[in-house]
Parts: structure tokens; C-alpha cells; sequence
């Protein structure tokens, strides 16, 4: 095995790597098209990865985070639209999600009185903007637990395919 490096300041790239115990050379024969000499330049960032290099590393590395991190921070159409989702633990995530819920269902009414007439007048915009940031909060908390499941199904630590099936069946 490879040194380890001593480099301050590494990249999510070279830790996610490090974090799963490969070389660039290792990392880059689980690939398909992703060179070590590719890997480390991508590290370095003296080279941007390519959304195809950051899936191949993203599934290698079981860190599928680093497709949200890349969108993010990476990606100019990202930039705009894509929050960055932070990894953290089922519990955590689900009372998130229901807090989110509870805050949300109070102005479910104050909210269908101001989409009624299909625009958003002036003394509609405080209550909009509140409306509006709890319900991004909650879309956070579902990227939240759809990236939980994506890592959690890498673990073989969840059946992806019963649980697609299930949402198929009930989709009906």
C-alpha cells in the first residue's frame, strides 16, 4: 500500500478516499475510466472532475454525498438550485423531517389563502417568505434521507430493490 499523505488542507475527494483505506492506483482499478494520474490531479485540484468522475469515485468510495458536495459546489446550475445536504443518522433525520411537518401543517390555511388568487401580493410576502423556509427545510430533510438511503443500500445494510419495489406498489 501507498503512503499516507501528510498534505494539510485535502480535498472531500482525498479524504473520502483515504476514509475508505485506497491508493489513488487501488481506487482507480475499481473505476471504469478514472485514472490514478486522474485522481490525483481531481485531489490537487489542478484538474475539475467531470459529474462522471465524481459518480465513479461517489460509488467506489460508498460516498454518495460527494455527488451533492460536487452539484453544490462545483456546478454552476447546482450552485443555484442544489443545497448541500450534510450526512447524519436516521433519528436525527426523521424528527427533522417531522418537526419540519408540524411547523409546516399550522400554515397549510395561510397558505392556500395566498396561493388562492394565484399571485403574492406585498403584505403576503412575510408570511410567503416563512412558508417558504420551512418548506425548504423539509426538502432538505427528504435529500437528507434519500442520501442516507443511497450510503445505507451501499452498506448492503438496506434492500434497495424491495424498497423501490414497495414505492412502485404503492405509487399503483
Amino acid at each position: 500500500m501507498g503512503r499516507q499523505s501528510t498534505r494539510e488542507n485535502k480535498t472531500i475527494y482525498q479524504l473520502a478516499r483515504e476514509e475508505k483505506g485506497l491508493t489513488r492506483e487501488k481506487a482507480s482499478d475499481l473505476m471504469t475510466g478514472v485514472s490514478a494520474a486522474r485522481i490525483e490531479k481531481i485531489e490537487y485540484e489542478s484538474q475539475e472532475p467531470t459529474p462522471y468522475d465524481i459518480v465513479q469515485m461517489a460509488d467506489c468510495y460508498g460516498r454518495p454525498d460527494l455527488c451533492n458536495y460536487y452539484c453544490s459546489h462545483r456546478c454552476a446550475i447546482g450552485d443555484r438550485y442544489v443545497p448541500e445536504v450534510s450526512m447524519t443518522d436516521l433519528s436525527g433525520i426523521i424528527l427533522e423531517t417531522i418537526a419540519g411537518l408540524n411547523d409546516i401543517d399550522s400554515l397549510t390555511n395561510r397558505l392556500i389563502q395566498i396561493g388562492r388568487d394565484g399571485m403574492i401580493t406585498d403584505d403576503e410576502i412575510h408570511d410567503f417568505a416563512l412558508i417558504s423556509l420551512k418548506l425548504d427545510a423539509i426538502s432538505l430533510a427528504i435529500s437528507s434521507l434519500n442520501l442516507w438511503v443511497d450510503k445505507t443500500a451501499g452498506e448492503h445494510k438496506i434492500n434497495l430493490d424491495l424498497l423501490n419495489a414497495e414505492k412502485e406498489k404503492l405509487k399503483g
